[in-house]
């Protein structure tokens, strides 16, 4: 007798350390998914970033243009002859068109370099999640993001419970409602399955 409930108290406590090392590899599996799930998104987030630097290069070389245009254009002699013609207006005209071109390029790169500040910022907070401690965690704070086995299964638990009561309780409302129809009843304004009579 003593051999048999040493041989079961052994079984058990193999169990209970197998059910152990299970959790922590759950947890560890659930870590590796995450970090991998961190680092495909902080690269989608980088590879945004360089599509959106790509075109500064290009607004820089477009304000440097009409840098250089604006200087040709002021010591061109045609300007004298539009300022004959349609007088400070025109000769305005002529001068501050290359600037203000230069402004709008300058403006259109503000707006891509912002675009690639914001996907820096959220690829740092992506690759933020690489970068915790697995060892730290114990899977008890809330701030915790790898998998807690326990609630985990108890979150199974309830949805399988869930699924399992419709499809009980579907046969019985299908009942009901055959019943209503048949006899005419009409629900009730207190309870969803009073017997009133039409």
């Amino acid at each position: 007798a003593k051999c048999i409930l040493i041989t079961a108290l052994a079984a058990a406590q193999s169990a209970y350390y197998l059910a152990d090392a299970e959790a922590v590899i759950a947890r560890a599996q659930d870590a590796v998914a995450l970090k991998a799930r961190s680092a495909a998104v902080c690269d989608a987030y980088a590879n945004q970033g360089v599509r959106n630097s790509a075109i500064l290069p290009f607004t820089s070389a477009l304000s440097a243009f009409c840098a250089a245009a604006t200087a040709a254009t002021v010591e061109l002699p045609f300007v004298e002859t539009i300022a004959s013609l349609y007088g400070t207006v025109g000769e305005i005209a002529v001068v501050s068109t290359f600037p203000i071109l230069s402004s709008i390029f300058a403006a259109a790169a503000a707006v891509s370099k912002a675009r690639c500040e914001v996907d820096a910022e959220a690829a740092a907070q992506s690759a933020g999640t690489i970068a915790l401690d697995y060892n730290n965690l114990d899977g008890s704070g809330g701030d915790d993001p790898f998998l807690k086995p326990i609630q985990t299964v108890v979150d199974l638990v309830r949805l399988s419970w869930k699924s399992f009561s419709k499809v009980v309780t579907r046969p019985f409302r299908r009942i009901l409602r055959t019943s209503r129809n048949v006899f005419g009843w009409k629900r009730s304004s207190g309870d969803g399955y009073g017997e009133g009579l039409a």
